[in-house]
């Protein structure tokens, strides 16, 4: 039983007494068991004694704490994935300096004024918000507690369960959440990835030598292994190399004894396992996250199985607890660290139904950082397929903006990422894009002028798409109203009828006056129909006594028409 060997103890009377020492509670009133002797008078003291009970519990969630901290079920991932503890505020800002600018002495020496000029460093910042807000919940009873002293083993399988569906859950919980933001990452593009060649051709030690070449290159500054661009470089002691079971297993014999994941005081970068990229427990992650979880395609699950390897910074993980008002007691203070400063343990008695329920509440924050450097290893070429922006074409006024985006297809978690341009001599008249797509036209910009607005891809700077934007005149083309008008000024129609209706559509500018015709659902229910060229049609034998018909702009569906008529004959007049 795991707990026999995280506390060292043999049995029950042994794990009573760890309990009843760290209680002051019970450390105070209840003398030690006696090894051999029965702990049930011990058992009927504590349940029956509200106090001695609430000890009890209490001493359940420092043993909680305690294997939490001991890792009762190993994270391979613990040690990397929190990063400290938010203490008030719901959110947290990131940042970084990239590196300064540079100018040439000769062209500056005689600006006698350049010197007064301020530089502004490129800051880059991200706001981590507080997004993740989970409770835990398991029930005993009286009964239970009760028998558990009364039964070999019961006291050890009753702290066991409760630990084991708490705690347990949520350790499993951080897991999977964290390796889903890792995929998710690698799957949107902003995770740098590189093609292992020929990899079912190369021995281990080959693929791992390829794997080394670019940690190499991760100890240099460079700004194409993180999605802002910033040029900055990843020591080996931060590097965490993060190996798929089944490439570990294949490497391990081979290759591990003398190659750079040694776990040594030669290690040069550290190592950790995941049982594999392509394969997520997708009901557990949709009860924790909800509308958080986007699942994976079947092709993209496909193409994370082929990853054998990803190398992050240690600080690739932005995860923080929020400190709960529970952060410290004397008596948790040597078992609680970063790691569980998060965690609220409660108990609620029902004097009804003689039932303990628990709660373990975990908040905190849930991210990963676009400013640390990342790369993932694929068997698949890395590469760009296809790219397009939209809208491809559109007319906006002077003084206005419009934010387009881009469609990138990609193969081997290539950067979807596209730089943002505008012509030159649009760019003359002052037009902007930004690296978010979002094009300004200043009102100095004449009527017809027509701006190319093109998207480069970061990866493969041959695949580009353009829009073309015109400037259109200072009227805004718009729908004023919509008005429906019967042949003939009719206002009723009879069974088995049929009815010209037509729409006056009032514009401004040249938009598009068509419209839809539709008829309220009671009377589409009834038989009632209405063409594309407004030809409404009764049935037989109607039933409602009225039918709507409502005419809908085309150029702006908020705008409508409608016309109510009569119907005659309609037996439930």
């Amino acid at each position: 039983m795991p707990i026999t060997d995280k506390l060292k103890v043999r049995n029950d009377s042994e794990l009573l007494s760890y309990m009843i020492n760290i209680s002051p509670e019970l450390r105070e009133d209840i003398n030690l068991p006696v090894q051999g002797q029965s702990l049930v008078p011990i058992g009927k003291l504590i349940v029956s004694n509200e106090r001695y009970k609430n000890a009890f519990i209490n001493a359940i969630n420092v043993i909680g704490l305690t294997l939490i901290h001991r890792n009762y079920w190993e994270d391979p991932w613990e040690n990397f994935t929190n990063n400290g503890v938010m203490y008030f505020g719901d959110s947290f800002r990131e940042m970084a300096v990239d590196i300064a600018d540079v100018f040439d002495y000769n062209t500056y020496a005689t600006d006698v004024d350049h010197f007064l000029e301020n530089v502004v460093p490129d800051v880059y910042e991200y706001v981590h918000r507080l997004n993740y807000q989970k409770f835990y919940k398991t029930t005993t009873s009286d009964a239970q507690m009760a028998m558990a002293f009364a039964t070999e083993g019961g006291l050890l399988t009753l702290v066991d369960e409760i630990v084991s569906s708490l705690w347990e859950g949520y350790k499993y919980d951080k897991y999977i959440v964290n390796k889903y933001m890792l995929c998710r990452r690698i799957v949107d593009g902003t995770v740098t990835s590189v093609q292992i060649p020929n990899y079912d051709s190369l021995t281990a030690r080959q693929r791992v030598s390829f794997l080394k070449s670019v940690s190499n290159k991760l100890i240099f500054r460079n700004p194409n292994y993180n999605p802002m661009g910033m040029r900055i470089a990843t020591p080996f002691e931060k590097q965490i190399a993060i190996l798929n079971t089944d490439f570990e297993a294949d490497m391990s014999t081979e290759v591990l004894a003398t190659s750079f994941f040694r776990n040594d005081a030669e290690m040069k970068t550290r190592l950790a396992l995941i049982d594999g990229y392509g394969n997520h427990d997708v009901v557990r992650l949709t009860e924790v996250l909800g509308d958080q979880f986007i699942p994976f395609t079947s092709d993209e699950l496909a193409a994370l199985a082929n990853v054998p390897v990803s190398i992050i910074d240690d600080e690739f993980f932005q995860n923080k607890t929020y400190a709960l008002d529970n952060v410290a007691e004397t008596e948790l203070e040597n078992v609680m660290s970063a790691n569980t400063a998060g965690i609220k343990r409660t108990s609620f008695y029902n004097p009804e139904t003689l039932k303990n329920n628990h709660w373990l509440h975990y908040w905190g924050v849930k991210a990963t950082s676009p400013m640390k450097q990342a790369v993932v290893f694929t068997k698949d070429a890395v590469g760009v397929t296809t790219i397009a922006v939209s809208p491809e074409s559109a007319s906006l006024i002077a003084g206005s903006e419009l934010k387009l985006a881009s469609v990138v297809t990609t193969t081997g978690f290539a950067n979807k990422a596209v730089l943002w341009s505008v012509d030159s001599t649009s760019a003359g008249l002052g037009v902007t894009i930004d690296q978010s797509g979002l094009l300004k036209v200043p009102s100095t910009v004449t009527a017809d002028t027509e701006i190319t607005v093109t998207a480069t891809s970061i990866a493969d700077s041959s695949k580009t798409a353009t829009a073309t934007i015109t400037v259109a005149s200072s009227t805004i083309p718009s729908i004023t109203s919509v008005t429906v008008t019967a042949a003939g000024s009719a206002t009723t129609i009879a069974a088995s009828s049929t009815l010209q209706m037509s729409a006056s559509v009032v514009k401004v500018g040249n938009p598009s006056t068509d419209v839809t015709w539709s008829v309220d659902t009671a009377s589409a229910t009834d038989g009632f129909t209405i063409s594309s060229t407004g030809l409404l049609t009764a049935p037989e034998s109607p039933t409602v006594a009225k039918v709507t018909v409502t005419a809908t702009s085309i150029f702006d569906t908020s705008k409508k028409g409608t016309k109510e008529l009569t119907v005659g004959n309609a037996r439930n007049k």
